[in-house]
């Protein structure tokens, strides 16, 4: 269980969660919901540690997870519409050097069935500077099938479906089958829960922050 406790959140000098208390559900997926500035990207950004927290404390299995950040960062994925890529280096290079640095002993055939797994095997040779923006999309989410591998278990992922064409997205739901399957946990920001063809807990901030 992921349990924000009384926590205060703000995003540059505007308050977004006052006193806020919320538990989450371990190897499930949560879609977090609401309008435009409701504070999805502020919550999965807090939780990531990428946001100071004001007051209270985020718990995962009654353990406090800022004690030892560097644990908890390894336990994650982090993507939002920024994907983190490089963009003088190909889509292949790019997956590999993220994989080092977490200090995962990849092999080329993990990386190999990474790609594949987003239909990026054929774009591997290309520099991300030479990508469309779905295609950019697309080698950012291939790290979540090596995170499989090595048994990370949070996703928190930021309108992952943007740029994704219909294709791409039977590959995403695909993905997170299978993390699931190996009882990973979800948190996915997203206002378009008609793409998603699997239960999940909905988190709608609108109703919640009310």
């Amino acid at each position: 269980m992921l349990y924000l406790q009384d926590v205060t959140i703000k995003r540059d000098t505007k308050i977004v969660f006052h006193n806020w208390s919320i538990k989450i559900k371990n190897s499930k997926i949560t879609i977090i919901s609401g309008k435009n500035g409701a504070g999805k990207s502020t919550l999965l950004r807090a939780i990531a540690g990428f946001i100071p927290l004001e007051k209270g404390i985020i718990k995962n299995n009654n353990n406090e997870i800022f004690k030892d950040i560097i644990k908890w960062g390894k336990n994650l994925i982090y993507i939002d519409s920024r994907n983190g890529l490089s963009k003088d280096l190909t889509v292949y290079e790019n997956l590999k050097i993220w994989s080092d640095m977490r200090g995962w002993n990849a092999s080329d055939d993990d990386f190999q069935k990474a790609l594949n797994s987003v239909d990026m095997l054929n774009h591997k040779k290309l520099y991300i500077s030479q990508c469309s923006e779905g295609l950019k999309k697309r080698a950012a989410l291939s790290r979540l099938y090596l995170s499989i591998l090595f048994d990370v278990e949070f996703w928190l992922l930021d309108e992952p479906t943007n740029e994704l064409d219909k294709k791409s997205i039977i590959l995403f739901n695909k993905l997170i089958q299978k993390f699931l399957e190996n009882k990973g946990t979800v948190l996915l920001a997203c206002h378009e829960l008609k793409l998603f063809d699997f239960n999940y807990e909905l988190l709608n901030l609108d109703l919640l922050k009310k």
